[in-house]
């Protein structure tokens, strides 16, 4: 399909400030693709000169995967190019320049959840300051782990709106306080990334001017989602060239309560003095006409006045048809109908041929784990249809998790527990009740589990000897009973895979408490106080705040189940058939003492009228929703006609009543075709160490630890192998910037490296091994020179396309030799090692040697793999053509992983005994 001409002109338009309004289904992702492509090959703008942000991680994905694609027959470097999330190119400036930042090396992103726990256990420091119980007066009813989620809210909408400097009250000391801690410890939440990109180059006139005459050109994606801060960080990035390109759509901004603020998409023109070009995609080539027309309805029945770019949205010639597809499907009065007949209607769809499989098919909510919404999930489930719904609050209703926290209770607890001491009465009792009442009915049916249970529970009752963390005990939990089966599970896809992808969501959350608890090892002095922190408060509150489950950025409709999917969650996404439901809702009134904060802290423009603000935002949101739809739109209910709350609200009420119902007839279901899902298109990166040679190692542990992210237990030798590796790249990174650093620097570095992978891993080395590692890291300072004096890259991460994949590899280091370069790869281990293991360090070397020589114009010699114990090298030159058995078996082993073939298991004595599954493969009593 050729560009239209609004495509050709945003394309080709590239120099100066460009507001690209792109309409739902215009092509936005295929214009700014093309607009690259044209940069990069017509233009011979360099791609390193370029910047493009997108709002999700898949969108980034997807945007690397067709700009990979529509470049393969071109020197294309992907790994130069600033694409992904405006967080993640925020990361990629602070480590870049990490001796500018607040922070240190090593520092550690809290994402969500860990942010709560850290706020959780910080709380009491909190509580010292003056005015905490009269902030939290209307809310007496708030547990502790409520109370800090209430004061997150707030720190991370102050970061995001760059609120600085109002400390008098005590919301403005606690976020203070807040900051400072998150430093001290050398932590950063999610919120805070951005902020701390923004300061570096703001408070560095030097690193800005690098910064700004290397990106010369910025792309921005979903701009009307953009908050204060993002904009600052844009345009101050771009006021050199002024090569700034956004694009949006202002009726598609659905993420105020994020921060995020409608003021930068409608007010950018205004930001230029002159010269800002506008260009409008209005063809819309998802959608039905029918379907266009009603998203204009919906969206024309609110009064925008000067708050809303104006929009003539259209269909193409094709799709220029008066057919019914827009209808509602409800029933008055009765949930157990309104059930029936949803259940009915998509049976209908799959039995007449109507559509292949239901995931063709999504529902929309504002949210999914309203009562109602689980309820008929349930009921879909019972009458043979498949429903995804990972976000509905289920994780820990899943029988295999009930399972598993009732073996862990059946084994940990002891007598003064308080779990169900009756002197404390916790509201998750009744759950965990529940999980031992599911256990006893599996120990009914099958003697032989509650036995091997019994053996296990026999071990933690009274410790003698070495045992572990809770993760140890989790592994050896899933070598028992119908764990066994469900390990060795080969079938495809995220619905038929969902207990293996929660199973290994759990290995997470069990990993946290071990961290969280500070303890190497349960033992009988702490095993008590272990496991009331583990029941009490790490999985209760969990439970309370809902754990999502596994969400595949490929497959975004798993086959066989209809998608249940919040509004927001479905942005950027389409589906042939959507049903839209919280026909209920009405526009959200903001609560008076949280406007009073907001007042207080954040800068209120006035740029829209207050007491319009949530009107806009609720017609936005579900302009979002129905415009997800490509063949069918149905919107449903339980209809109610009487009394206070009427459903439909008000706001839908005239809109919904013009739409005919399902089976009126003006829907002719004759000529109705549905189109099938087209997933994403993402060319997935594999590497040597992490993909290819734990492939080889062994497909069944690879299996489970890369597909289904079932948590490593970490070693010290991982650990101090990191520590070091950090240590040397310090160095490295030092030498390259020609900056002085002194042995006494070296030391602090080391040590703080230490104490901030401590805190994140929660593994301690002995003092003997720490020394050890700080005298090999200054062996390296010492007596390195003749390495790290040629440096020119440190930790290069680099990418080339291979047919359907990429080859990823990061290079510990660069260097120069001569006219050539030469790759440099620490080893932190012994130097003595078996034939295997050299063939395949010198197999890494040469695949890294040809990964440089596809990412640059000069030579490339050779590598070096250096043992920084003891310093000895090994020299591996390089000659093209030497990567091509490589490159070879790297092909056969990716095609093996993308058919799923894992159910070998490469057994090796001395490895085996290290692995987590080790009691899985052989036995719980057999090793």
């Amino acid at each position: 399909m050729s560009l239209n001409k609004s495509q050709k002109e945003a394309v080709e338009n590239i120099y100066g400030p460009m507001l690209i309004i792109a309409g739902p289904g215009s092509g936005k992702t295929r214009t700014l693709v093309e607009r690259m492509v044209y940069m990069i090959k017509d233009k011979h703008i360099l791609p390193e000169e370029i910047l493009v942000s997108t709002f999700t991680e898949r969108a980034a994905r997807e945007l690397s995967t067709r700009i990979t694609n529509r470049l393969s027959d071109s020197k294309f470097h992907l790994e130069s190019v600033y694409i992904g999330t405006i967080h993640s190119i925020c990361l990629k400036i602070i480590d870049e320049n990490i001796e500018y930042s607040k922070l240190k090396r090593g520092y550690k992103v809290l994402e969500n959840v860990d942010q709560k726990f850290f706020m959780f256990s910080k709380l009491k420091l909190f509580k010292e300051i003056e005015g905490f119980e009269k902030f939290f007066e209307k809310k007496s009813y708030f547990n502790n782990w409520k109370k800090s989620e209430a004061l997150l809210k707030w720190f991370n909408r102050f970061t995001e709106e760059g609120v600085e400097g109002r400390s008098l009250t005590f919301l403005g000391k606690a976020y203070e306080l807040y900051k400072s801690i998150l430093l001290k410890e050398n932590r950063l939440d999610f919120s805070m990334i951005q902020s701390e990109a923004y300061r570096i180059l703001k408070e560095n006139p030097k690193i800005l001017e690098r910064f700004q005459n290397k990106i010369k050109y910025i792309m921005i994606d979903e701009y009307q989602d953009t908050n204060s801060i993002q904009e600052r960080l844009i345009f101050l990035i771009g006021s050199k060239s002024r090569n700034i390109c956004v694009v949006g759509d202002d009726d598609q901004g659905i993420y105020r309560f994020r921060g995020a603020t409608i003021k930068n998409i409608l007010q950018f023109e205004s930001k230029f003095d002159e010269g800002c070009k506008i260009v409008k995609l209005e063809t819309n080539y998802r959608s039905e006409k029918d379907i266009v027309k009603f998203c204009k309805e919906w969206i024309d029945s609110l009064y925008w006045g000067e708050f809303r770019h104006s929009k003539e949205l259209v269909v193409p010639e094709e799709k220029n048809s008066d057919r019914t597809r827009v209808v509602k499907m409800s029933v008055s009065n009765s949930e157990g109908k309104w059930q029936e007949r949803i259940a009915e209607f998509l049976i209908f769809l799959k039995r007449s041929g109507k559509i292949q499989d239901f995931n063709q098919v999504a529902f929309l909510f504002r949210s999914v784990r309203n009562k109602k919404i689980v309820s008929l999930a349930h009921y879909l489930e019972y009458k043979g249809i498949g429903v995804y719904s990972p976000r509905s609050n289920l994780f820990f209703t899943r029988k295999e998790i009930m399972e598993v926290i009732g073996v862990f209770l059946y084994v940990l607890l002891r007598e003064g527990n308080r779990v169900f001491n009756g002197d404390i009465k916790l509201d998750i009792s009744d759950y965990y009740r529940d999980c031992l009442n599911q256990l006893e009915k599996k120990f009914r049916l099958n003697e032989e589990y509650k036995n091997s249970v019994e053996d296990l529970k026999k071990q933690y009752q009274k410790i003698d000897q070495k045992i572990g963390k809770l993760l140890e005990l989790y592994y050896k939990i899933l070598s028992l009973g119908e764990f066994q089966n469900t390990l060795e599970n080969i079938k495809e896809g995220v619905l038929e895979n969902r207990i293996l992808y929660n199973l290994g969501i759990l290995s997470k959350i069990i990993e946290k408490a071990d961290i969280l608890s500070k303890v190497s090892d349960l033992t009988e002095e702490n095993i008590q106080k272990i496991t009331d922190y583990f029941f009490t408060m790490h999985l209760k509150y969990l439970k309370d705040s809902g754990v999502d489950e596994y969400e595949d950025i490929k497959e975004f409709a798993p086959k066989g189940a209809v998608s249940f999917l919040t509004i927001h969650q479905s942005k950027g996404l389409e589906f042939p058939i959507v049903i839209v439901g919280s026909l209920d809702a009405a526009p959200d009134i903001e609560k008076d003492d949280e406007k009073d904060i907001e007042r207080e802290f954040i800068a209120f423009d006035d740029f829209e009228p207050e007491y319009r603000i949530k009107d806009f935002d609720f017609w936005r949101l579900y302009y979002t929703a129905f415009s997800r739809a490509k063949n069918l739109l149905i919107l449903t209910c339980v209809e109610i006609s009487k009394g206070k709350y009427q459903v439909p609200s008000l706001p839908f009420k005239s809109i919904y009543e013009r739409i005919p119902d399902i089976l009126s007839g003006e829907l002719d279901f004759k000529e109705l075709e549905v189109d099938k899902i087209n997933n994403i298109d993402l060319k997935e990166s594999f590497s040597y160490t992490s993909h290819f040679l734990k492939y080889k190692e062994c497909p069944f542990k690879y299996k489970l630890d890369k597909i289904y992210d079932f948590q490593r237990i970490k070693s010290p030798e991982n650990f101090y192998g990191t520590l070091v590796h950090q240590s040397l790249e310090y160095i490295n990174k030092k030498v390259i910037d020609k900056t002085p650093l002194s042995e006494e620097e070296l030391e602090i570095d080391y040590y703080l490296g230490y104490e901030g992978l401590k805190k994140s891993e929660g593994i301690f080395l002995n003092k003997d091994i720490l020394e050890n590692g700080l005298k090999q890291v200054k062996e390296y300072f010492k007596n390195g020179v003749e390495v790290y004096s040629k440096a020119i890259e440190v930790e290069k991460e680099l990418y080339v396309l291979r047919n359907e994949y990429l080859i990823e590899g990061k290079l510990d280091l660069i260097i120069e030799c001569g006219e050539g370069l030469k790759i440099i790869d620490f080893k932190t281990g012994s130097s003595e090692i078996d034939d295997e293991n050299l063939e395949n360090y010198i197999n890494q070397i040469k695949l890294y040697c040809y990964l440089l020589k596809m990412n640059t114009t000069k030579k490339v010699i050779g590598g070096e793999i250096y043992f920084v114990k003891n310093r000895q090298k090994i020299e591996v030159p390089y000659e093209p053509g030497d990567e091509i058995d490589i490159l070879n078996d790297f092909d056969t082993i990716t095609k093996k992983i993308k058919k799923n073939e894992f159910s070998e298991k490469r057994l090796s004595p001395k490895k085996c005994l290290k692995c987590e599954f080790k009691n899985h493969c052989f036995g719980i009593n057999m090793l």
